[in-house]
């Protein structure tokens, strides 16, 4: 068997040599009019204007929002996200509506449980009856109150991904016309700076 170093050494020196026989031609390589950069002004228009953007996309991703630092806050509590992206008024509706939810669930399973144990201590067979009934009916809507409290908490793990991009969006729209109200203008064939 022959090993692999032996094969990918035949296979370059193969490669190389087809290649050798092909003339490579720096100077069309290397023509800068290709881009349209017909002197050295242009070039040096360009290369600052790359430079600027660069700084803007620096400047971006040091503000940028995590998307997966957001679902996770929001998943730990409901609205945080929202909040870390500025969305402050949908972050306090969505705490708001969890706390009144959860909160009223608590209350309504703290009293099913209340009277559970005044059914689990009635002698009188009308006494059960009534202590069962008025157990079960607040632990029902105890489970309902949970159940719509946990798909809200899941709207607000989901919504928390499209308010951070929505976050990004205004954050780069904000640098980029920050950049454009000093004068200068991008242009195809450079930077422009107006008075």
């Amino acid at each position: 068997m022959i090993p692999r170093k032996v094969i990918s050494l035949l296979i370059l020196t193969i490669i190389f040599s087809l290649l050798s026989g092909v003339d490579f031609d720096i100077e069309k390589f290397s023509r800068p009019d290709k881009y349209g950069w017909d002197d050295h002004q242009i070039r040096r228009q360009v290369r600052e204007h790359l430079l600027e953007r660069r700084q803007l996309i620096d400047l971006y991703e040091q503000k940028r929002q995590n998307i997966s630092t957001n679902m996770l806050k929001s998943a730990i509590i409901p609205g945080w996200g929202h909040f870390s992206a500025q969305r402050y008024t949908k972050g306090e509706i969505l705490l708001t509506i969890e706390l009144v939810l959860f909160g009223t669930s608590l209350y309504l399973y703290d009293k099913a449980l209340e009277n559970y144990g005044k059914y689990k201590k009635a002698d009188y067979i009308q006494d059960i009856i009534e202590y069962y009934n008025d157990a079960s009916t607040p632990f029902v809507y105890a489970q309902g109150f949970f159940a719509v409290g946990m798909m809200v908490w899941i709207y607000t793990f989901f919504d928390s991904i499209r308010v951070t991009d929505e976050y990004n969006a205004d954050l780069w729209d904000q640098i980029f016309h920050e950049y454009q109200d000093t004068g200068l203008k991008i242009t195809p064939m450079g930077i422009t700076y107006r008075f």
